[in-house]
């Protein structure tokens, strides 16, 4: 099943590229506006010029291999009738639906390095590659990250099964995962309601914490919450996503046949 996919990422490399460079452009103007922003100051919330240029490189970079969108192809599946061709096949949907999740992440961050390093090349002056951290905790953040991202997104996709129409649902879900996965800003300029807030909700778990260990901004105990938080997410989507399924499938009506 992961070398169909990934044969079927591959077929439509054009429009991942288009997706990348969606992705990619705001992101690579944000260093800008913040660098434009310090004039003459040394820092700003607690961030040099190097960290807030390294954040949303490492926040772009991360974006890639975690961000889930497979609710949209969960919703088609349901809307248009290939769910119950679906749930003939011998092999779980959720698998099949990571599967697919992996294939697409594995050909972005492919397609994704070579802008990366020519982003890191035109910043070159503004990093500083001594101050970052390397170690395993950012690399477990990112892998729970991961999953974090796909477990939530395929129990909001279920919902296709409980209602006939739910763009509007997801469309909505963007707004609070712009702004408390620190895509819009880093979380730790937040005010401090704003940011209890963030804590408390799955987004900044995907993005934002491990771009907050790879900046070396958190210690020891908070670098240990935040993976414990991951965990915990991960365990709640999935028992979510069960709940879902067995409600939704009794519900399901075929849709689209």
């Amino acid at each position: 099943m992961f070398s169909i996919f990934a044969q079927d990422a591959l077929a439509y490399r054009a429009t991942a590229i288009i997706w990348i460079l969606t992705d990619t452009i705001p992101l690579l103007v944000m260093p800008l506006l913040w660098l434009a922003s310090f004039n003459g100051r040394q820092e700003i919330a607690g961030f040099g010029r190097s960290q807030i240029t390294a954040y949303y490189l490492v926040l772009l970079a991360v974006t890639n291999l975690v961000q889930c969108h497979q609710m949209w192809e969960m919703a088609a599946d349901i809307k248009e009738g290939r769910f119950s061709a679906y749930l003939l096949r011998p092999f779980s949907y959720r698998a099949m639906n990571y599967l697919a999740f992996l294939a697409w992440r594995i050909l972005r961050t492919v397609l994704f390095l070579p802008i990366f390093l020519l982003a890191a090349f035109l910043f070159r002056d503004t990093l500083q590659w001594s101050e970052y951290y390397y170690g395993w905790a950012f690399w477990v953040s990112v892998a729970l990250g991961h999953f974090v991202s796909f477990f939530i997104t395929y129990a909001f996709g279920l919902l296709a099964l409980y209602f006939v129409e739910t763009r509007s649902l997801f469309n909505l879900w963007y707004l609070p995962l712009i702004i408390f996965s620190g895509q819009f800003a880093p979380t730790a300029m937040f005010p401090p309601l704003a940011k209890r807030v963030a804590e408390f909700l799955p987004f900044r778990y995907t993005l934002a914490l491990p771009t907050e260990i790879f900046l070396n901004r958190l210690s020891p105990l908070e670098v240990r919450n935040g993976l414990l938080a991951q965990v915990a997410w991960i365990a709640a989507a999935y028992v979510l996503g069960l709940l879902l399924w067995r409600g939704g499938i009794k519900r399901f009506t075929g849709v689209g046949l």
